[in-house]
């Protein structure tokens, strides 16, 4: 009996054994095939994997990674699930589950996997708290949201993207002096950021820092020439100080790039209101409607241009529909002078 059992066991070992070697082959390919981008291969692979132990953490976790990397979040999810059934303290598979659930905008239930986290594995607490305070600013919870990453600023001073971050929160909540810090602290330790250049330069034109800004906006162009907002930015700037032709050429190399870039085409817009080109502005912002329609503040502007011109009935067109998507009482002003002005031009024709 005894030589039966140790047979017995001495089989299940062995078959343990085949059963490991077979499930890291696979594996392994898979891995690879996800490093070139091959997700199908990949996927064939960690099935291969999974017939062989179906409930087998690791590998239900990468089959859910690569379901993430295509952008298929529920798939993703549904395995991370499975592979949390058996390994419920893995750190890295509760990340991954909250990433997804916040792609999805299932922000609450992101958040619930970063707090597990910190509840399981304290080497995981800086990504944590940073992605806690990411998920926080996603639903408005401004104080919160810079609260956790001073928790990680804290724990780790050269977070860049932490500070990065918290400038951007700050900079939503117009404490613009706080976010330059927060910016400058980052590219002390990333000066090849051309996104954190463009930050910089959009806080230091809400100060009023134009010079500064151009600066800020044109070593953000250095680092990437093809940085659209960084151009639309250093546009505004330049409208801003009457160069339109400079601007312009701004925004026309932004529509080179991209035609459907909304703002470059309301921004050329303004600018050639402001040389005096009218008809070419309303083609701007006609643009500009085609690609976003019911924008206010281009029905608005576009409503301006139009009664500059006298054509006070396209204008009344304009300023009602704005009106009819916000009510806002400057808006109404304007109409209701434009609808005077057309009432007059009636009396006098008739």
């Amino acid at each position: 009996m005894d030589e039966e059992q140790g047979s017995e066991q001495g089989g299940a070992v062995l078959w343990d054994l085949f059963k490991k070697r077979d499930i890291s082959k696979w594996v392994r390919e898979g891995d690879v095939f996800a490093e070139q981008g091959k997700y199908r291969d990949a996927l064939q692979s960690y099935d291969r994997a999974l017939e062989v132990d179906p409930n087998e953490p690791e590998t239900l976790f990468k089959k859910g990674l690569v379901y993430k990397e295509q952008g298929k979040y529920i798939e993703a999810i549904e395995f991370f699930d499975r592979a949390l059934v058996r390994d419920p303290k893995n750190a890295q598979i509760w990340y991954q589950k909250g990433v997804a659930l916040g792609n999805m905008e299932r922000i609450e239930d992101a958040l619930k996997c970063f707090d597990r986290i910190l509840e399981i594995d304290p080497k995981y607490a800086v990504i944590a708290w940073y992605h806690k305070g990411l998920t926080l600013g996603k639903l408005g919870r401004y104080e919160e949201a810079i609260q956790s990453y001073d928790v990680v600023l804290e724990m780790d001073p050269k977070y860049a993207i932490a500070w990065y971050s918290r400038g951007i929160i700050l900079e939503y909540m117009g404490r613009y002096e706080e976010a330059l810090e927060c910016f400058n602290k980052a590219l002390e330790m990333y000066k090849k950021s051309a996104d954190l250049w463009y930050h910089k330069g959009m806080t230091l034109v809400k100060l009023d820092r134009q010079g500064d800004a151009l600066h800020a906006f044109d070593t953000a162009l250095k680092l990437d020439p093809l940085h659209v907002k960084a151009y639309l930015g250093k546009g505004s700037i330049l409208e801003e100080k009457g160069q339109y032709d400079e601007s312009i050429a701004l925004y026309d190399r932004v529509l080179r790039m991209d035609q459907r870039n909304a703002k470059a085409w309301y921004q050329k817009g303004t600018s050639l209101q402001k040389l005096g080109r009218p008809g070419e502005a309303i083609e701007c912002f006609n643009k500009a409607l085609e690609i976003v329609p019911g924008n206010v503040i281009v029905l608005l502007s576009k409503g301006v241009v139009l009664a500059s011109l006298g054509q006070y009935r396209a204008a009344l067109i304009c300023f009602d529909e704005a009106l009819a998507i916000q009510d806002i009482p400057e808006v109404r002003n304007i109409r209701d002078a434009v609808a005077e002005e057309l009432t007059a031009q009636d009396t006098q024709a008739a």
